[in-house]
């Protein structure tokens, strides 16, 4: 008899919002589902680990847990102390998109990395809109199928892929796209206020992005009404970079540092 898939979820909008459950549900028809999540939002936490000071897990159901830490510490918790020992990890669903340089930032892909880094296949997932009351046509109409292809993928491949799905009221979708991370800004803002006691404080983000033109990238293949399917590494080497960087030090690595 088969065994039945390992999977561990996790995410970087806390344990308690509704792209987590929804995940859960859908997974647990593919397998035994363990969530380890942070106890509260840590959105644009990227890849950060705590160090200085103690982590905290508390039971939240039935093989759920939350930490106190970011989606870096849950999966890391998961594995080197509840030992879950998953053939997948999850990240998501995320209620907004993570796509070109969101992936510095976003916790969501932090958490998938993080399970790749440790040698596990990985799949972050995030759906390109902040409505989480579309969320629920997801589960219905397109998580199911979607986690059908991309999960036996990533697992033969050992490899994380970062999944952008498109709003949900803009389906019927074109279907699923191989990309590679496009270029997305956001407008450079500074909320400057004053606290109660006077004293200076400041928000800091963007609300207007610009996402060029790019063939073949994760947000041309969104525009477009594709789901967008990325492979990430974390070997953040310019590979492209390493002969030229070579030939410009030449003559510089061959001189003797002086040393005073």
């Amino acid at each position: 008899m088969l065994r039945r898939m390992r999977i561990l979820i996790t995410n970087d909008d806390g344990i308690h919002a509704p792209g987590i459950a929804i995940l859960a549900r859908v997974a647990s028809r593919l397998g035994d589902v363990t969530v380890v999540a942070p106890d509260t939002e840590r959105s644009g936490s990227s890849h950060a680990i705590t160090l200085f000071r103690p982590l905290r897990l508390r039971p939240a159901g039935e093989n759920w847990y939350a930490c106190d830490g970011t989606p870096t510490d849950c999966v890391y918790l998961a594995l080197n102390q509840l030992e879950v020992k998953p053939d997948i990890v999850l990240s998501g669903v995320n209620p907004g998109p993570n796509l070109a340089h969101d992936v510095l930032y976003s916790g969501t892909v932090a958490g998938a990395l993080e399970g790749a880094h440790w040698g596990v296949p990985a799949v972050a997932l995030s759906h390109c809109s902040g409505n989480e009351e579309l969320l629920g046509e997801l589960e219905a109409k397109l998580l199911p199928d979607l986690l059908d292809r991309v999960i036996p993928t990533a697992i033969e491949l050992k490899m994380a892929l970062n999944v952008n799905i498109p709003p949900a009221d803009r389906a019927p979708f074109g279907g699923l796209r191989v990309t590679r991370l496009g270029e997305r800004y956001y407008s450079n803002e500074v909320y400057e206020r004053n606290d109660p006691r006077g004293r200076m404080y400041y928000w800091i983000g963007g609300s207007r992005v610009t996402m060029p033109d790019i063939e073949g990238s994760d947000c041309n293949a969104i525009k477009e009404r594709f789901v967008s399917v990325t492979p990430l590494a974390d070997d953040l080497t310019r590979s492209s970079a390493m002969g030229p960087l070579h030939e410009g030090l030449l003559n510089k690595l061959a001189t003797p540092f002086h040393t005073r």
